[in-house]
């Protein structure tokens, strides 16, 4: 399934992918029919989903939408991204019902605008627990840092993973992108913000029912959460209009080089990136050495598309 050689990361731009304030979806497909292409080396975008997502397979689709019930952010894995990704599925024979699009909690999910839809016809849409407030379908059997966590059963009944992130700085880990974004995946997130953070995330990614499940990686840089507000700690209000996806079979390999463009961002609106860079990095670092990926660049192919 994943070739030999450097891990690639396509990145991939359309300056036409925003009109106004919406998405424009037409636009969307297209990037992502540039980035599969160019990432698995077909030339026909449909033949390489298929040839990547089986018709018989149950597909988990992980989005970020943390603070979506609530407005702690409004920077979200955006609903046209996602759509795109399930009928690019569908397309390669994967039936809608077989699609589950999740996130921790339904309510994140329905306020981020996602379309919910629980055993109805169509893409599947809900959380792993109703809201913050409610006991989730987890399951236990796994440790992180020397304590007990339970995994989503949506991830555990499903036969393939695509990690779809949204990128944004985050004040303890750096940045957030396809890594952190499992923190929606178990059920105590809250307890791994503390001073293991950075190596947390990498152990939880490095878990077999992560790690074998994740076929594809999805960076979503249509719009990004990369600046500090005026009490220097990371506002995830103030976000940057973009124009790309970064596409990748390694989540490591994605993420550094999302850092790469995150900071590139933050320089470009004049703050400095030297914290955000050294805790990323720890996390990157620590992902290569339990063969989640490869943090080095000189072990990274990145492809440049532009639409």
């Amino acid at each position: 399934m994943y070739p030999n050689g450097p891990s690639k990361v396509v990145h991939t731009h359309h300056a036409g992918v925003w009109n106004g304030e919406n998405l424009v979806p037409e636009a969307i497909r297209h990037m992502l029919d540039a980035s599969i292409t160019a990432l698995t080396g077909l030339s026909d975008a449909t033949a390489a989903w298929a040839a990547l997502f089986a018709p018989h397979e149950r597909v988990a689709v992980k989005v970020n939408t943390y603070g979506g019930g609530f407005g702690g952010s409004r920077v979200f894995t955006h609903v046209p991204l996602v759509m795109a990704v399930a009928q690019s599925l569908q397309d390669a024979g994967v039936p809608p019902e077989q699609v589950f699009v999740y996130d921790c909690v339904t309510t994140d999910l329905e306020g981020a605008g996602y379309p919910l839809n629980r055993e109805g016809q169509g893409v599947q849409c809900y959380g792993t627990a109703p809201d913050w407030e409610e006991e989730g379908d987890y399951v236990a059997g796994w440790t992180l840092s020397g304590k007990d966590i339970r995994l989503s059963r949506i991830l555990l009944d499903c036969d393939a993973l695509i990690n779809v992130p949204v990128l944004k700085t985050h004040g303890r880990s750096g940045f957030t992108f396809a890594l952190k974004s499992h923190y929606g995946t178990f059920d105590r997130p809250e307890d791994f913000h503390g001073e293991l953070i950075l190596a947390d995330i990498a152990e939880l990614n490095a878990l077999p029912p992560i790690k074998d499940r994740t076929r594809l990686v999805v960076g979503d840089a249509l719009e990004a959460a990369c600046l500090r507000g005026a009490n220097g700690w990371p506002d995830w209000s103030l976000a940057l209009k973009g124009d790309s996806v970064f596409m990748s079979f390694d989540p490591v390999a994605l993420d550094t080089i999302g850092l790469e463009h995150a900071c590139e961002l933050a320089a470009q609106n004049g703050q400095k990136t030297t914290v955000e860079r050294i805790m990323a990095s720890a996390t990157l670092k620590r992902g290569a050495e339990l063969g989640v990926g490869a943090c080095n660049l000189d072990d990274i192919d990145l492809i440049e598309a532009t639409l």
